[in-house]
């Protein structure tokens, strides 16, 4: 009869370490999964502070969308995605043009307006934008009870 040799594994114990790792990774996909499903207003490197708001913003479509962000200022500082407008409100028309497209009831322009912007300047934004026949929409904070 032959002889069966059994040898044995000298690899050191690291199941509870390898558990570990794949549940700290797990948690953190999870968070990252959240984070980026939660509807947060976009904010592209400039601190806007929006006016609280008692209704909820819904998603927007980014192909159909613009994320439009004014900051105050001696003249309000525009921003258009992430690129700054020298010319404000000027440029920001120039803008509004080359964004002709077929249908621009479709296409939705949401302000992010900083609380300390002028209530004038938010309203000939936006009836810039409507002018044009985009649809348009503003991003508010959560109100405080």
């Amino acid at each position: 009869m032959p002889r069966i040799h059994i040898k044995h594994s000298r690899l050191t114990d690291g199941g509870p370490a390898i558990v570990v790792a794949a549940g700290v990774s797990l948690f953190l996909v999870l968070c990252l999964m959240v984070l980026l499903t939660n509807h947060i207003v976009p904010s592209y490197g400039l601190r806007v502070r929006p006016a609280e708001s008692h209704f909820v913003m819904g998603s927007y479509d980014r192909d159909l969308g613009h994320v439009v962000s004014v900051a105050p200022g001696d003249t309000p500082r525009i921003f258009v995605e992430s690129r700054a407008l020298a010319g404000g409100v000027a440029e920001f028309e120039q803008c509004l043009d080359s964004w002709d497209c077929p249908t621009p009831s479709r296409v939705r322009v949401l302000l992010v307006v900083d609380r300390a912007v002028p209530a004038g300047t938010m309203t000939e934004l936006a009836d810039m934008v409507l002018a044009h026949g985009f649809t348009c929409g503003f991003a508010g904070v959560p109100a405080q009870k």
